[in-house]
Formats: structure tokens, sequence, C-alpha cells
């Protein structure tokens, strides 16, 4: 039991920490972040099997293909995505404070504290894009792949359309950048949200407690990818369940659905098909 509960904060904690200690001893941000995420990774694929939260959630890993597919596209489209735009956006914010005369961003205070912060702006961002993908068709298109895993493993969280994911990565970060925040923050961020997104889809049977009414856990986010509406319209955040206790959306009443995944959404288990069904679904 106490091993269940330390879960959860430890490997969050211990990802943070290497990803700040991997840039300050001179490693670059991403090398930083992919290392600690795949090591997070390791450790939770590792105890799915051990402790899985349902047992017939189990799937061997050499059926998981398309999964790997889909984490490999959904790094590779934020890297491209970072590469292509944080110049820019950095400049932008430059040209602000140096127009203001000021930092909008407390870059003075501990880092710990300036990651709370993204937290909570960024998880603004993300919270009202994800439920706007549930309540508008063009957006559903792209988000609609990420709830067809009729199981929620820890590969599920990287099931997104590259589309979904420069949207859902585009809303936490854009407005750090131009409000200043640095390289380390965002790294830091970008750290936290990776794997708080895998520990959120793993199966694994953990003990969340006063957690789940901060974060946005596996506690939570299995009621939100219920076959049921009712049931799936809700704990939209992504990192904390901030914004849905403020906005009426939050939904813990313990357990998980009985099923997950789309009654009205057939498609076929190809990466080929993934990447098409934002043209091929029917509204």
């Amino acid at each position: 039991m106490v091993i269940r509960a330390l879960v959860f904060p430890v490997v969050l904690g211990a990802s943070l920490a290497l990803t700040l200690l991997a840039i300050r001893a001179g490693y670059s941000a991403p090398a930083a972040i992919v290392v600690a995420t795949l090591m997070s990774g390791v450790i939770l694929l590792l105890l799915e099997p051990v402790i899985p939260y349902r047992s017939d959630w189990r799937r061997p890993v050499i059926k998981s293909g398309v999964d790997l597919l889909h984490v490999l596209s959904t790094g590779l489209t934020t890297h491209l995505f970072g590469a292509l735009c944080f110049g820019a956006m950095f400049l932008v914010a430059q040209n602000f404070s140096t127009w203001i005369g000021g930092d909008l961003w407390p870059t003075r205070l501990p880092v710990v504290i300036q990651l709370g912060l993204a937290l909570i702006i960024g998880d603004f961002g993300a919270y009202w894009v994800h439920r706007t993908c549930h309540n508008g068709t063009l957006l559903w298109r792209l988000h609609a792949m990420h709830h067809t895993s009729e199981r929620l493993q820890v590969l599920s969280s990287a099931r997104n359309h590259p589309g979904n994911a420069i949207f859902a990565y585009g809303s936490q970060v854009i407005p750090l950048i131009l409000l200043g925040a640095n390289a380390e923050v965002l790294a830091a961020l970008s750290v936290f949200t990776a794997v708080h997104g895998l520990l959120q889809h793993g199966n694994v049977d953990l003990r969340y407690g006063v957690f789940s009414y901060v974060f946005a856990t596996a506690d939570l986010h299995r009621w939100h990818h219920s076959v049921n509406f009712e049931e799936s319209n809700t704990n939209f955040g992504s990192n904390l369940a901030l914004w849905d206790h403020v906005f009426g959306t939050f939904h813990h009443p313990g357990g998980a659905p009985e099923r997950v995944g789309l009654d009205d959404l057939a498609v076929r288990e190809n990466f080929g098909a993934h990447l098409v069904l934002p043209v091929t679904m029917r509204d």
C-alpha cells in the first residue's frame, strides 16, 4: 500500500530532478527531457504487469506497435513544432519585455515556484483547448483518435494525431514563452506533462489520495475516457484538476468506468488509418 502511494510523487519528482540536474550540468533540454521520460516510462511499463489496475487491460508489448509509432510521432511533432516556433516566440517576448521596461515572468523565484505557476497558466490553455475539442466538430476530428483506446495503458498517453499534439502542446507553452518563461522552466513543464501523461493513462493500481484533488490523476482521467458521454465530458485538465474545479467539470466518484473508448467510432488499429481519421470519420 505504501509503495503504491509513493509511485506517483516519486516518479514525477525524480523525473523533474533528473531533468533540471542534467540541464544544469550542461546537457541539452531536449536530451534531458527524453531521458527522464524514457526512464519513467520503463518503470511504469514494468509495473503494469506486476500491479495492474485491471487485468483485462493487459496487452503484450508486441501488440502495442501502433502505440509505439504514436510515441515517435508525438515526440517528433512536438520537437519540430518547438524548433520552428520557439525562436520567433522568444524574440517576441524579449521585444515585449523591452517595450514595457521589465519582465512579466518572475525569473528570480525558485524554479519550483516558477514550475507551479507554469502549470497553472499552461493548464488553463490546455483545459480550454481540450474542452473545445469535445464540443467542436473540427477539433474533435483531430482529438477523437486519442479516445480510441479500449484499454488504458502507459503507451495510450501518446495516441495522438499530430495536429492534436500541436494544439495540446502549443496551448500550454505558447502563453508561457510570451510571458518570458525561460528554457529551464519550459523543460521542467514538458517533462512533467510527459511523465504525468504516462501515469495518467497507465494500467497501474496506484493510490493517489489527496493528489487526485490537485492533479489530473488516473483516478480522474479514466472517467474522461468512458464510453458514456456524460462521464467522458468531465476532467479535462492535462496536469492539474484546478480548472475542472473552477469550471464545474471535476468528476471523482471513485472506481472507474465499466468501459473506455468510443462506441460510435470504428477505426482500424493501423497507424495510417489513425493519421487520416480526421478526413475519413463522419460527423
